[in-house]
């Protein structure tokens, strides 16, 4: 079962991995369902895009209209192969780093309702910066979805990662294969929370997955990493 992404079956490279597809599947479970009632009318943006699959299932969840930023174009022309459904045209994917596109939406005085992190707040270093943006861009609602480590610290354990992987950083300096990324704890993720004025709240996986943890472990993980979807809100 890959339920609202059995779509996805027989396109590149998800053709090649039902896993994955149940993993998505299981995801939306976390990402957009406990969500619906935000999602539903709002404006909003979708940091780290890849392919455009989430800014699709946000659009599908009936978000008025969905801006995806990303930095690969060969993941933004995926996108192009997706179903033309009524909510697609809601999606808009631009290319460009996503602190800059932030930015940029700052300086034209945009406003978004909620602000979707899905994988990619343990794939930067400026963590603080990216909620203080998100919070000038008026997000009522920034969901993240990261790998954090679960020592009692509020720290940031610093981290090499190879750029050719697509689901990896990129860097900003030609001719690198590496670059740094910050893997933050939980608490120093409520830390700044805290200090932007934000209230978080932690999802609990076992009570909306239930025994079905197939292609879910690391949201499972014991140790001093564990991956964790946490909502923040205006207070």
């Amino acid at each position: 079962m890959s339920g609202f992404f059995g779509f996805l079956r027989n396109l590149p490279p998800y053709d090649e991995n039902e896993t994955t597809l149940y993993r998505l599947a299981q995801r939306h479970k976390l990402l957009i369902a406990p969500f619906a009632e935000q999602i539903a009318g709002a404006r909003v943006l979708d940091l780290a895009a890849h392919d455009g699959r989430w800014s699709y299932a946000l659009a599908a969840a009936g978000a008025a209209e969905v801006v995806g930023v990303e930095v690969r174009p060969e993941l933004i022309a995926r996108f192009d192969a997706f179903p033309e459904t009524p909510f697609k045209g809601r999606v808009r994917l631009v290319e460009n780093d996503l602190f800059a596109e932030m930015e940029a939406r700052i300086a034209a005085a945009e406003r978004f309702d909620v602000i979707a992190v899905y994988g990619i707040f343990y794939h930067i270093m400026d963590h603080f910066r990216l909620l203080s943006l998100a919070r000038r861009l008026g997000a009522r609602l920034i969901i993240i979805d990261s790998e954090f480590i679960t020592l009692d610290n509020a720290m940031i354990q610093v981290l090499k990662e190879a750029v050719d992987n697509p689901l990896n950083a990129v860097t900003e300096v030609g001719g690198q294969t590496h670059t740094v990324v910050g893997v933050p704890s939980l608490r120093a993720t409520e830390f700044m929370a805290e200090a932007l004025g934000l209230d978080l709240v932690w999802l609990d996986h076992a009570m909306i997955l239930g025994r079905d943890r197939r292609g879910m472990r690391d949201y499972f993980r014991e140790g001093r990493k564990v991956r964790h979807v946490c909502a923040l809100t205006v207070r």
